[in-house]
């Protein structure tokens, strides 16, 4: 009985899964050639934030893999954790400043193009 229940739990665990990895890779396709659309169908319209959490943690992914390769590395290879990441790090952050640059440059001009004018409606109500 107990074995019957996780194999259902099992099961669904992978189709929810494989749901949201197509999910991502969907939105990831799409950010390449409609990024104003997509971020605004995540944010706005559909708010969808499995999809979103999971685009934080893409973009956040190469520093921190760097991250615990570099400390696993450091304590095989010297017994101790190095006080310097290396120029590898430095790469790693102009990466990941060029993403968040991206997705920070898109979000903003969505959010601005769906926030009224308050210029517009004081001239309009005259």
């Amino acid at each position: 009985m107990i074995l019957k229940r996780i194999s259902k739990i099992g099961k669904l665990g992978i189709l929810i899964a494989i749901r949201q990895i197509w999910g991502l890779m969907c939105t990831l396709y799409l950010l390449s050639y409609q990024p104003y659309l997509t971020i605004k169908d995540l944010l706005i319209v559909n708010k969808d934030k499995s999809q979103i959490a999971l685009l934080v943690g893409t973009a956040l992914l190469p520093a921190v893999v760097y991250v615990i390769l570099r400390i696993v590395y450091d304590y095989f290879r010297y017994s101790q954790l190095l006080p310097s990441l290396g120029s590898v790090f430095a790469a790693v952050l102009v990466i990941e400043a060029v993403i968040w640059v991206y997705l920070g440059y898109w979000i903003i001009k969505v959010f601005r193009s769906q926030m009224p004018d308050i210029r517009f409606q004081k001239n309009k109500s005259k």
